[in-house]
């Protein structure tokens, strides 16, 4: 995921998905946080790397965090978030979902995910 810092003015969200599009990087999710004069603008890409190099170039602060995508279509948000929270993992951001495949994935920040997409996997949930 990439999260990047940018004013709260117009053409500023169009600016970035132009230099991401430009450059093929596709976008299945996207959030934005307000913060008065400035925003954050959360986006799932397929190549975060290559994303945060190119909106650098264009002198915008992009930062990537690491997530995990999980498929709901067999499964509801209320039951992962018990399945987490029964192992110990805490849930500390949720950017919401993403399509891939036409498949509903919801997207989540954990604070450990190696052990989250074990726990969701053993319990038959495909994890991204």
């Amino acid at each position: 995921m990439l999260s990047v810092f940018i004013e709260n003015k117009p053409k500023r969200l169009s600016k970035i998905i132009e230099e991401l599009s430009k450059e093929k990087i596709s976008i299945s999710g996207l959030a934005i946080a307000d913060a008065g004069d400035f925003g954050i603008v959360r986006l799932i890409v397929n190549d975060a790397a290559k994303g945060a190099s190119i909106l650098s170039k264009h002198e915008m602060i992009a930062n990537i965090q690491e997530v995990i995508g999980v498929n709901i279509d067999i499964s509801t948000v209320s039951e992962i978030a018990k399945i987490l929270g029964e192992n110990n993992v805490n849930i500390e951001d949720a950017l919401g979902f993403a399509f891939l495949n036409n498949e509903k994935i919801l997207v989540l920040k954990v604070d450990n995910n190696e052990l989250a997409n074990k726990i969701l996997s053993k319990e038959g949930l495909k994890i991204y």
